[in-house]
């Protein structure tokens, strides 16, 4: 029988932030992005890693209003995670496309202003996995995080 930390999320999402002059602000459904604020600006997550785990490699996948996810960069133990620390920069990337199909067949308007969905799974990153399709499955201490909400301001440049 396997030890039951193995059960557990490597690494877990508990919030979404963007850069502001004060430090970092909460993103939220409530704070209107722009395009061009994305493409000069990262977007940070926090990720709360296991303690008995946090010697793990990780691999990260966004997942934008329920499209078919997005490979981020792995995440290497000793050159991208530094212990102790939270936050990570990454570049958010609205999808180029006008319209899109979701992963169910649904239509999507990804930079339509309004209302848009982000989640981020996270595992452990396997050498084995490298190039390769990966496992975000609960054995491999795979997550999902809850569902983020952000909104696309209204505005020219969307």
């Amino acid at each position: 029988m396997e030890p039951e930390t193995d059960m557990q999320p490597v690494a877990t999402v508990t919030g979404l932030y963007r850069g502001a002059s004060q430090g970092l602000e909460p993103l939220s459904s409530s704070i209107p992005l722009f395009r061009d604020w994305v493409r000069r600006n990262p977007i940070f997550y926090e990720l709360d890693l296991h303690p008995e785990q946090d010697d793990e490699n990780l691999i990260i996948d966004l997942i934008y209003d329920n499209l078919a996810p997005i490979r981020l960069p792995d995440l290497m133990r000793g050159t991208d995670i530094p212990h102790g620390f939270r936050f990570w920069p990454d570049w958010f990337y609205i999808p180029p496309y006008g319209e899109m199909h979701d992963i169910d067949g649904r239509r999507v308007y990804p930079r339509a202003p309004g209302i848009h969905t982000i989640q981020i799974r996270t595992a452990r990153r396997k050498f084995a996995q490298m190039g390769r399709v990966r496992d975000f499955s609960p054995e491999n201490g795979g997550y999902t995080s809850p569902v983020f909400k952000i909104r696309i301001a209204e505005g020219g440049n969307v």
